[in-house]
């Protein structure tokens, strides 16, 4: 796919359904010039509350000069986390966010990142991911509190006991951005010897497969646009295969983005992951998100517990890659039952803020963005809300990756700024 049709296809997305502040960096014109005509489609958004706050000015510093690397052809790849529950498996947000940041031509795409088959194992998958199997896959997911498996990153499992059982990934048939690849990571227990064998079924020529600490590691040939992974059993204790997600890497230089979302999914969820910090070691972010509290806050929030158990995710996320920026998103506004007004999202925030200023992490606040208590009620009588009021739209989804990408975009010109010693242009920064 030609950029020129890749730039369509973003404009006439985002002509439907988005909103942004002006931004100063010219790569991402595309984005603004569209976005701001809908800006006064919705009043009640607090633009003026749209920024990265960060209580000890460094917080994202590493996120940043990694782009800057980037962008002056001395980094090949930066790497983004994004950690939630629902609003992160279905990859509207994530996913919206991830093709802006990649379309810019100043960092460009870098590789889908990581994916799982969702579908096989019976929950909904991302639109912009084609997934097919064959045989009986069994999930496990980390909001199980009466099972114990060994989740990665993903923070889901599929196992299946036959070895004449089949995965196949493709992630360009639905995708806006061209996804092909040319290095394959399968998170899986490679030191289990009841594991089947892997075996890759949709390539002419036979691959080596190269087996590392938690992960397989995959060299194609050429850039491909789907894998087939197949199994082999050659001896009589290999009994499954149990994959913790698949990521889809290539030779380009870029922003790759992984997102690691799964429905119903707390703080807590993400502790019970064993192999959390060795998938992150791999993957080597420069930034994570954590797009958590939802659930948490969804009911009576035990705010001690939930301080806690936050501050120990990001503890957990620091010793498995040091040098990585961390940014919290808040949990936005919403009804329980559909009717009744939820004040624990804004103690959840509150919260948030707390371990921002105590860690030197940062924070997005998309509670205060949408228009706090009681806004979910304004979005979706403008559509941007499902009708649970605690889920977004699609068009919901879009329009919150906007807010954030312009949140990013301004405050990373503001890092250059000041770096540089220049003074901002006028309608840059914060």
């Amino acid at each position: 796919m030609t950029q020129k049709i890749v730039w369509g296809l973003l404009a006439l997305s985002l002509l439907l359904s988005s909103f942004s502040g002006k931004l100063p960096v010219s790569s991402i014109q595309p984005y603004s010039s569209k976005a701001a005509k809908a800006a006064s489609a919705y009043p009640f958004i607090k633009q003026d509350k749209n920024q990265i706050i960060t209580y000890h000015g460094e917080s994202m510093k590493y996120f940043y000069a990694s782009l800057d690397s980037l962008s002056h052809h001395t980094k090949q790849k930066v790497n983004v986390i994004h950690i939630g529950d629902s609003h992160i498996q279905a990859d509207f947000f994530s996913g919206h966010l991830r093709e802006m940041l990649q379309a810019d031509t100043l960092f460009g795409n870098g590789g889908r990142g990581l994916v799982f088959p969702y579908n096989a194992v019976r929950t909904n998958a991302p639109d912009n991911l084609k997934i097919a199997y064959t045989g009986i896959w069994e999930g496990c997911r980390n909001i199980s509190r009466d099972k114990s498996c060994n989740w990665g990153l993903a923070g889901i499992t599929a196992t299946t006991y036959s070895p004449v059982a089949t995965l196949t990934i493709d992630p360009t048939t639905k995708a806006v951005l061209p996804y092909s690849f040319t290095k394959v990571r399968i998170f899986f227990d490679t030191r289990d010897s009841t594991n089947f064998l892997l075996k890759i079924l949709n390539q002419d020529t036979p691959l080596n497969i190269k087996l590392e600490d938690g992960y397989a590691i995959l060299e194609l040939p050429q850039p491909t646009t789907s894998i087939t992974l197949g199994f082999e059993k050659s001896s009589e204790e290999q009994n499954h295969f149990t994959l913790q997600g698949i990521a889809l890497e290539n030779d380009q230089p870029g922003i790759q983005y992984h997102s690691a979302g799964v429905n119903g999914a707390e703080v807590t969820s993400v502790l019970r992951m064993p192999s959390l910090e060795k998938n992150i070691a791999v993957l080597k972010p420069d930034l994570v998100i954590i797009s958590l509290g939802t659930n948490d806050a969804f009911r009576n929030l035990d705010t001690k517990l939930f301080k806690r158990n936050y501050g120990e995710l990001i503890q957990r996320i620091r010793r498995a890659s040091p040098h990585t920026s961390i940014l919290l998103t808040t949990p936005g506004d919403n009804l329980r039952g559909k009717k009744y007004v939820n004040p624990d999202n804004a103690k959840a925030v509150k919260i948030m803020n707390e371990l921002a200023e105590e860690t030197g992490v940062a924070v997005w606040d998309f509670y205060e963005v949408m228009g706090g208590l009681q806004s979910i009620k304004r979005w979706y009588v403008n559509k941007l809300a499902a009708y649970d009021k605690v889920h977004l739209t699609q068009h919901g989804y879009m329009l919150q990756a906007e807010l954030l990408y312009d949140a990013l975009l301004n405050d990373y010109e503001t890092y250059k700024h000041n770096k540089e010693g220049r003074p901002l242009a006028a309608g840059g920064g914060k």
